[in-house]
Parts: C-alpha cells; sequence; structure tokens
C-alpha cells in the first residue's frame, strides 16, 4: 500500500510538472491596468485573443477601451520580462506569451461620437428622394413640381 501511495504521489507530480510546462489547462486571468480590469484566458502559452476583455462584448465603447489598454499590458509584460530576465523556465514561456501577444493582437477600435454633420449633396438627395415618395401615384400638380423642383437641384449638384 505504501508503493502505491509513492507511485501515485510521484505520478501526480510528474504529470503536474507537464501540464504546467505544456501549458494544456485553460488558465483565466484578470490583470488589473491603468484602471480597468483586463481579463483574458491563455492555453499552451498563447492569449485565447476571442477572450480577451470578452466580458465586456455587451458594450463596444468598454471593450475597445479594454482591448486597447489589453494591447498596451501585454506590450509593458513584454517589455519588462524581457529587461528583467529570470534563468526559470516559466519566466521564458511567460515572457513568450506576452511577447507574441504584444505583436499579434489586434484590439477592437470604436471611435464613438456624435453623427457628422450630413454634406449639402446628401441632404439634397434625401430631399429629393422625400419629395419623389411624396409624389408617387399622385394626381397633386404641386407635387409633381416640388419633386421637379427639388430633384433638379440634386442633380444640378451632381454635375
Amino acid at each position: 500500500m505504501l508503493f502505491g501511495a509513492y507511485l501515485n504521489a510521484v505520478q501526480s507530480t510528474v504529470h503536474n510538472h507537464l501540464t504546467d510546462a505544456m501549458g494544456t489547462e485553460l488558465k483565466s486571468i484578470n490583470i488589473e491596468y491603468q484602471g480597468t480590469g483586463i481579463p483574458f484566458q491563455y492555453q499552451m502559452w498563447r492569449i485565447r485573443e476571442q477572450s480577451v476583455c470578452a466580458g465586456f462584448d455587451a458594450n463596444i465603447g468598454k471593450k475597445s477601451e479594454c482591448t486597447q489598454k489589453a494591447k498596451a499590458l501585454f506590450a509593458e509584460l513584454c517589455s519588462y520580462l524581457t529587461a528583467n530576465p529570470k534563468p526559470h523556465w516559466r519566466h521564458s514561456k511567460t515572457k513568450n506569451m506576452y511577447c507574441n501577444a504584444a505583436v499579434s493582437y489586434k484590439p477592437v477600435i470604436a471611435d464613438l461620437g456624435p453623427a457628422a454633420e450630413k454634406s449639402n449633396l446628401a441632404k439634397a438627395k434625401a430631399q429629393c428622394s422625400a419629395a419623389t415618395v411624396a409624389a408617387m401615384g399622385s394626381t397633386e400638380a404641386r407635387l409633381i413640381r416640388e419633386r421637379d423642383a427639388v430633384c433638379g437641384v440634386y442633380r444640378g449638384m451632381l454635375k
């Protein structure tokens, strides 16, 4: 029985070391960076890009801010780990993981703000369309004259 317990302990230790070294288990991390929690997962010492800031999917503005900070975080961690080497294999794997993410990760870029003012051409087109719909199927001369006048201005702007 003692031998069985010893064998089980050795197998468990070897298994844990191998899964840790290979990185086969999915790991979740949430790093606080510049006032934002940056959640992500990694497996096999590679950051799963679809997991970065996944908790912000419902709000594109927050998602964009989080993913841009995540990109900066990955670059900062890469720089720090490169400048402060350690002899342990885990340091090398972690540095490579963050440096790969710093290069390959593409953040969501969303610039939300007020809608741009419509150009005069776009306004004229919208007026022509509205006048065309109003005059459609109508025999009322006033609506037809308005349509022709408004659409004439639009067509003149196209030239």
